[in-house]
């Protein structure tokens, strides 16, 4: 064995990750002590430097545990027991966690991921913990939905329990809306009331149970709104006295979901206060152990000089990363994503570039000229995407409102022809 071999950790990554999300573990990890293995999607594999690693892998579909285990046992085989296991995307915190304990790695188990995935454990356990929830029921049960719907008042919401990324999600506004829904089973949903109020997206670090960093985002509209085809803007909180009040919100809530150390994503509704205390006005929607999905990677590294992957990355391996709170007179960030054409699937004709008319604005990504969008992009292949920062929250959203009434994408409906994918990446620009 290499004095490599015996004196550095044996790590295994799964991502799916391709460079544009500027997830870079070379940097996260030295790979001269240490000896890391990736397990990756095909499109993840682009994403990682082979020449540092020490194998990388490649599975159909991270998704698929059984050949991720398959694969993830070979590597032991051929290199060693491994010390840790690291996944930063929400769907693979579950394949992880089986891996650590089918291979006996330390980190978090089945058990401790399925508070921070499934909806309905994930509410039961904050509402125990005295925090305001939506309220909620199994969806496995029609006539259960039908009673909850009756009782709650139209709209409700139908989400799977395990979703993330707004995926799967339906509004319910009729009792003949509801109907037609429940005409297929839902199996593993669950159906909560609707919330009117100001949403916010909290990005942050808790760490040995104190939240060490946080950043709360207004949301201009909600991750179901940009589902059905709006689009979705989220801006800096111009309010350090509602980031004061979430930093201790943050911490009840991660507690009661066992997560002491961990980057996390907290959506939560501002509303009318019910009582006198403090976070009366907060109605918890869900939380994710990882980092913030869309643009907030790069914002977050951008704006705040703070690479939010690389945190989780170090937390994982069990090691103190270096945290730099923003500065709350700082700058803030922000960013908007339009969805794709409404009929698809669909050609992009032309787009137009408004980097040089909108200051506040520093990057975007737009579609190439020629590309097909069949409506499976989520917040990654969008009608366009764009990255503010400037002094306050306030002017990002003016700009905002300034690329929402110059936006123009021209497109023709792809007819009778198959769905292919041109070739090439969208056209990436940022301001020097």
């Amino acid at each position: 064995m290499s004095e490599r071999a015996a004196t550095g950790r044996h790590i295994l990554v799964l991502n799916r990750f391709d460079r544009s999300v500027g997830c870079d573990y070379t940097a996260y990890i030295d790979h001269g002590t240490d000896r890391v293995a990736y397990l990756c999607s095909a499109a993840g594999a682009d994403g990682v430097d082979a020449a540092a690693a020490e194998t990388v892998a490649v599975v159909d579909d991270l998704a698929d545990r059984p050949a991720v285990a398959e694969l993830a046992r070979g590597i032991v085989d051929r290199h060693g027991p491994l010390d840790r296991v690291v996944a930063l995307f929400e769907r693979d915190l579950e394949v992880a966690a089986d891996l650590r304990e089918l291979l006996g790695v330390p980190g978090p188990r089945p058990d401790d991921v399925a508070r921070v995935r499934d909806k309905v454990t994930m509410k039961q356990l904050v509402a125990a913990a005295g925090l305001r929830v939506p309220r909620f029921v199994d969806a496995d049960d029609p006539a259960q939905v039908r009673r909850f719907a009756a009782e709650v008042g139209f709209p409700v919401v139908l989400k799977p329990r395990d979703g993330s990324g707004s995926q799967g999600i339906c509004l319910v506004n009729s009792p003949a809306s509801l109907e037609e829904t429940l005409a297929a089973p839902l199996p593993n949903h669950v159906c909560e009331e609707y919330v009117s109020g100001p949403m916010y997206q909290v990005d942050g670090v808790i760490q040995d149970g104190r939240v060490r960093v946080l950043r709360a985002f207004r949301l201009l509209n909600t991750c179901l709104d940009y589902a059905l085809g709006d689009s979705f803007g989220s801006v800096a909180a111009d309010d350090p006295e509602l980031e004061r009040r979430l930093t201790g919100y943050s911490e009840v809530a991660l507690t009661a979901l066992g997560v002491r150390s961990s980057v996390f994503h907290l959506e939560v509704f501002a509303v009318d206060p019910t009582g006198p205390g403090e976070y009366d006005g907060l109605v918890f929607l869900e939380v994710a152990a990882r980092a913030g999905g869309a643009e907030l990677p790069h914002i977050w590294r951008d704006v705040y000089g703070l690479d939010l992957l690389e945190v989780a990355t170090r937390l994982t391996l069990g090691e103190s990363p270096d945290l730099t709170p923003p500065d709350p007179a700082g700058e803030a960030g922000g960013y908007l994503l339009i969805p794709e054409p409404p009929v698809r699937p669909c050609r992009v004709l032309s787009t137009r570039s408004l980097l040089a008319e909108v200051p506040e604005m520093y990057a975007e990504v737009l579609p190439e000229v020629g590309a097909i969008l069949n409506g499976t992009g989520g917040a990654k292949e969008t009608g366009g995407r764009y990255r503010f920062r400037a002094g306050s929250g306030r002017r990002i959203e003016e700009a905002i409102g300034r690329v929402l009434a110059e936006y123009r994408l021209d497109w023709e409906p792809v007819e009778d022809r198959p769905v292919v994918r041109v070739a090439g990446r969208a056209q990436s620009v940022a301001r020097p």
